[in-house]
């Protein structure tokens, strides 16, 4: 069980509810929310609220009172806002973005009804899921993906997969509309899932390549103390350390100077170390922000109370780190096929051709390079720089958009890519290892003993053959490794 307080929740915990955990609202933060709806209440008696006693985008300067007694907008302001399009996103996608939703606004920011938090947090537990589509958002809100929420929470939209909600809605408060809706919650949630996964693949694909550094008899010189204390960034000077212990005593280097692939090690995995490290501290400050708008603010019972209209929703800084993760994964793509290349070739081996059984022509993993390029070819392509597109939209005043929901979505395509190049290495490295007669009880370094553990469940048969069977076991078994 996963309690929400909406003070701090830790990204693991975003993916365990993703995958099946239940959540539970502390009574704390149910106090906190139905103060910030008595705040907003009290501040929309005095002054206009956007979206709770005007309309929203271009309909700003509309008052409620004026077009329809604003009795029936909230439903209106759902059912318009749902729209979709596209494939939907799996139950794990939409769950992340429940319990993002859930721990925003248990923050306290958005003057929602605590009802509505209560039954999300039934709707989780349930695991009824919204039907959600892939385009819709453009990085200023997911308000499609949330409309479409409510709207499910209603009774008005089927879920995904069928079933039924556990607390249907009787209806929806337009006070209660706009807060729900405004939130990158999705945005956020897929974020999450791709940085926990390629946290994982990172720290396996360090292992990996530690691997292939042996099987090549690299030089650890590269990798000493004395590099690391020249290093020029904490994270490429702990990946030097890093590097260091799990290679030093596995055999003598066979070149003074190794090429790159191997000799820049730390700065190749500390680069992406430190971005990840950015993008974690971004997203944690992320599922507990208050960043609906209007921001509720103060206490009626010290009439500090009052709302602040603002753009926080624009995911820009969002957007620019995961472009920045992308790059640092793209640009280490290089050295990625670089070593795949190199432990084919019989120099750096001294085995035969593309790791074959024998020298009779036989092709070995001869084709795995080419499926390494084509994975590689994806995590390029999606690291071309999201966040220098924009858009104007709502008869102009929406004029920007950070398009960080794009930006999330291809950080999952890379993972799900880096995943599949790690394992081509892993394939080739555990192959030199075992044609080499190198075994695991040689290694002082536990982690790099594991990998090669892990690398020698793979089928030991090196005559030509199918290898999809290989490929596949590796991904599993650099998605499960550290």
């Amino acid at each position: 069980m996963v309690i929400i307080d909406g003070l701090k929740l830790d990204l693991a915990d975003v993916v365990a509810v993703a995958d099946g955990e239940h959540v539970t609202l502390d009574p704390e933060a149910v106090v906190r929310m139905d103060e910030s709806r008595k705040s907003a209440e009290a501040t929309a008696l005095r002054r206009p609220v956007y979206g709770r006693s005007t309309g929203v985008g271009a309909n700003r300067t509309v008052s409620l009172t004026e077009a329809d007694g604003g009795d029936t907008h909230g439903l209106k302001l759902l059912r318009s806002h749902a729209v979709d399009a596209g494939k939907p996103l799996d139950r794990r996608t939409v769950r992340a973005m429940l319990v993002v939703r859930l721990s925003q606004l248990a923050a306290g920011g958005s003057g929602i009804n605590p009802a509505i938090a209560q039954a999300l947090v039934e709707l989780i537990n349930s695991n009824v899921v919204p039907e959600i589509r892939e385009f819709g958002g453009i990085g200023t809100a997911d308000l499609q993906a949330l409309a479409g929420t409510a709207l499910t929470m209603l009774g008005e939209r089927q879920p995904l997969g069928g079933g039924e909600v556990p607390v249907r809605l009787a209806g929806w408060a337009t006070a209660d509309a706009l807060p729900f809706i405004s939130s990158s919650a999705l945005t956020i949630g897929q974020a999450i899932l791709a940085h926990q996964k390629l946290s994982t693949l990172l720290d396996s694909a360090a292992s990996t390549a530690a691997l292939s550094f042996v099987a090549m008899s690299g030089n650890s010189e590269a990798l000493s103390p004395a590099v690391a204390a020249a290093a020029d960034t904490p994270e490429v000077a702990s990946a030097a350390t890093m590097f260091h212990s799990m290679v030093q005593g596995t055999g003598e280097p066979a070149r003074i100077q190794d090429p790159y692939c191997l000799r820049t090690l730390p700065q190749i995995f500390g680069s992406q170390a430190e971005e990840l490290a950015r993008l974690h501290a971004l997203l944690s400050r992320l599922v507990t922000a208050g960043n609906e708008n209007p921001l509720i603010h103060g206490a009626p019972s010290d009439r500090t109370n009052d709302v602040a209209h603002h753009g926080l929703f624009q995911m820009t800084n969002l957007a620019r780190r995961v472009d920045s993760l992308q790059l640092a994964i793209g640009a280490a793509c290089a050295t990625h096929l670089r070593r795949i290349d190199l432990l084919c070739d019989p120099k750096y081996t001294r085995l035969h051709p593309f790791l074959a059984q024998d020298g009779s022509g036989q092709s070995g993993v001869m084709m795995l390079e080419y499926v390494a390029a084509a994975a590689v070819g994806r995590i390029r392509a999606n690291a071309q720089p999201v966040s220098l597109q924009t858009v104007v939209l709502s008869l102009g005043a929406e004029e920007d958009a950070s398009f960080a929901s794009v930006a999330t979505a291809q950080l999952e395509s890379t993972a799900d890519a880096l995943a599949i190049v790690a394992a081509v290495e892993l394939v080739c490295a555990s192959r030199a290892l075992r044609l080499q007669g190198r075994q695991p009880e040689e290694f002082t370094s536990p982690r790099l003993r594991a990998m090669m553990q892990a690398g020698l469940t793979l089928p030991s048969d090196m005559e030509d053959r199918d290898l999809r069977g290989d490929l596949e076991r590796a991904a599993e078994l650099i998605g499960a490794s550290s």
